[in-house]
C-alpha cells in the first residue's frame, strides 16, 4: 500500500526525461542515490556481523538464553534502522518531484504493472524505426550516401535481443538527429 505512494529510485532514473527533471533535480537524484547505497552497504555489513555472531551464539549444544535474544534484538534493531532509512530515501525522492512529474510517474507505474508500458513504448519504437526507414530511403532516392546510419543502425538489433529497449530507442533517436541534422545543412 506504501509503495503506491512512493517511488523506486530506477523509476526516476530511468524515465527522467519523460517526467521533465531538469539538470538541478537530476544531480540531486543521483547524488542521493549514491550517499543512499554507500549507507546502505554499511549497516548491510553490519547486519551480516550481527547475524554471524548469533550464529555463533547458537551453535552450541546448550544455548544461552538472554545472549542470544540480545543479539537478536541488535539484528531486529539494525533492520529497523535500514528499513526506517530506505523510507526516508524514496520520502525524499518524491519530495524533489512535483506535483506534475509524480503524476507522471503514477502514470508510468500504471502502465508498467499493467504491461502496457513496453507495448507503448515497442510502439513508439516502431514508429521511429520507420521513420528512419523512410529518411534513409529519401537520402538513397536523393543520390545520397545512408552508410552512416546504416552503421549506427547496426547496434539496433543487438540492443534489442538484450532487452535494452532505451538504450536502443536512444540509438533511433541518434539516427532520426542525424538524419534530420544533414537534411537541414542541405
Amino acid at each position: 500500500m506504501l509503495a503506491d505512494q512512493l517511488f523506486p529510485p530506477e523509476l526516476l532514473v530511468h524515465f527522467h526525461s519523460e517526467i521533465g527533471l531538469d539538470a538541478k533535480q537530476t544531480e540531486s537524484i543521483v547524488a542521493g542515490i549514491q550517499e543512499f547505497h554507500a549507507q546502505s552497504e554499511a549497516k548491510q555489513e553490519q547486519l551480516h556481523q550481527e547475524a554471524a555472531k548469533l550464529a555463533g551464539l547458537l551453535k552450541v549444544e546448550r544455548v544461552e538464553n538472554d545472549a542470544a535474544l540480545a543479539q537478536f534484538d541488535k539484528i531486529l534493531n539494525l533492520e529497523r534502522e535500514i528499513r526506517r532509512a530506505h523510507m526516508a530515501f524514496v520520502i525524499g525522492l518524491k519530495n524533489k518531484l512535483s506535483l506534475e512529474q509524480q503524476k507522471k510517474l503514477q502514470e508510468i507505474k500504471k502502465l508498467h504493472a499493467s504491461g502496457k508500458l513496453l507495448s507503448s513504448l515497442h510502439t513508439k519504437m516502431e514508429a521511429k524505426l520507420q521513420e528512419v526507414q523512410a529518411g534513409v530511403e529519401k537520402w538513397q532516392n536523393d543520390g545520397r550516401d545512408p552508410s552512416a546510419i546504416a552503421e549506427t543502425m547496426q547496434e539496433f538489433e543487438p540492443l534489442m535481443k538484450a532487452g535494452k529497449l532505451r538504450d536502443a530507442e536512444a540509438l533511433l533517436d541518434r539516427a532520426l538527429k542525424h538524419l534530420s541534422g544533414d537534411a537541414k545543412e542541405k
